[in-house]
């Protein structure tokens, strides 16, 4: 008897549990959400701390929102910096969900808040890009516009229930005009290199032909007065040898003629009175001195 009873009262209790069970009487919050409890409409409860709550069956209705780190990728922005020049930035944030209650209120969806943040972010990168030009964006002053567009982006947010970690730039373009534009000037500017280097190229030819010319002339004519020099020199030596030449054989002729003269011409037992210096007969003067031709 004892044991039916304990196994009624244990029915019961069961059946009891089942009942809350399925009347949503008890919700559990997980360590990575917060729980926001509505009740017709308004905030009756925010539990931000894991556990298990209870609620008011068909009336109330658990709203779980993420605590986690969450990305926001916003849509690309035309500004202009500082220095009239336009530029497309490209931007994502990272936030966190810290107020639940606030950002119930006034974001609740996904949707409203990309609405919401794009137009912090685009406000925040036109302000913040208009104090700067191109060349400290792309050099050193980048990570101070992401600093100060993080912190104008933070302070303008703490309306909607959310902490901004970071806003970080993906990368940055100039508009398509621009780009054409440059990508023209890069093109001028590799054509004028070019030239010049062209021009210089053709300018160091010429002076190098112009240098081989010059000393092909300087050995050309160096030869030619040498070989002036040793035809002159040729040319005298063979006057010299000519010019004896011609006077020992003129010598000889004389020679020959007076001696035939003395010996043909003469009567014999002639008598001549004569210079011994002079005429022909300074040939027998140095044949008897053993000069004349019979030497």
């Amino acid at each position: 008897m004892k044991s039916l009873k304990t196994l009624l009262t244990f029915s019961a209790v069961l059946v009891l549990l089942g009942l809350v069970v399925s009347s949503g009487v008890f919700y559990i919050v997980p360590v990575n959400e917060h729980a926001v409890v509505t009740r017709f409409g308004k905030i009756v409860n925010v539990h931000s701390k894991p556990g298990i709550h209870m609620k008011v069956p068909f009336l109330d209705a658990v709203v779980p929102y993420p605590k986690w780190v969450q990305e926001h990728d916003s849509m690309p922005v035309d500004t202009v910096l500082g220095d009239k020049r336009n530029v497309i930035f490209d931007t994502f944030l990272l936030y966190s969900i810290d107020d639940p209650a606030v950002f119930h209120t006034r974001i609740r969806t996904k949707e409203t808040l990309s609405r919401r943040i794009d137009d912090v972010v685009f406000g925040a990168i036109r302000v913040v890009a208009g104090l700067y030009n191109y060349e400290s964006l792309l050099n050193e002053k980048r990570d101070e516009i992401i600093r100060l567009t993080t912190e104008r982006v933070r302070s303008h947010s703490k309306d909607m229930g959310i902490e901004v970690i970071q806003v970080a730039i993906r990368n940055f373009t100039l508009p398509e005009q621009n780009l054409q534009a440059i990508y023209s000037n890069m093109k001028s500017e590799r054509v004028r290199i070019a030239q010049g280097i062209l021009a210089e190229g053709r300018a160091q030819a010429n002076r190098i032909t112009a240098e081989a010319d010059r000393k092909a002339q300087e050995l050309i004519s160096s030869a030619l007065k040498k070989n002036r020099t040793l035809r002159g020199e040729g040319d005298k030596e063979a006057q010299v040898i000519i010019s004896q030449a011609m006077g020992n054989a003129f010598a000889l002729y004389e020679q020959m003629k007076a001696v035939e003269f003395f010996q043909n011409g003469l009567p014999k037992d002639s008598v001549l009175m004569v210079d011994p210096n002079k005429g022909l007969f300074r040939y027998l003067m140095r044949v008897e001195d053993g000069q004349g031709w019979g030497d």
